[in-house]
């Protein structure tokens, strides 16, 4: 797996206006030229949170690009957010 692939967009995502903006109205041309796998490509195309924690991606890179995604922070946000993870286990996220 690629993990840091998936961690740079995600990060990219979240910090970087242009790239985000760039992203979310075409995602798979935004990430090419990463270093991904297919399923990893699939699940940041499709820009499903669930897929991209269950690859590995750091939680704290994957929440920032989901308020990204969501045009910020709100309570249903993070009720949303907790909904897709709902009964995941945190693998490794060492670095």
């Amino acid at each position: 797996m690629t993990r840091y692939a998936v961690d740079k967009v995600l990060w990219k995502v979240a910090k970087d206006p242009e790239f985000g903006v760039a992203y979310f109205k075409d995602p798979a041309a935004s990430i090419e030229g990463f270093e991904l796998d297919k399923i990893e490509h699939d699940a940041l195309v499709e820009q499903n949170i669930r897929s991209l924690f269950e690859l590995g991606a750091h939680p704290f890179l994957l929440y920032s690009y989901a308020i990204t995604q969501n045009g910020g922070w709100n309570p249903q946000l993070m009720q949303d957010y907790v909904a897709k993870l709902k009964g995941l286990t945190l693998g490794d996220i060492e670095t």
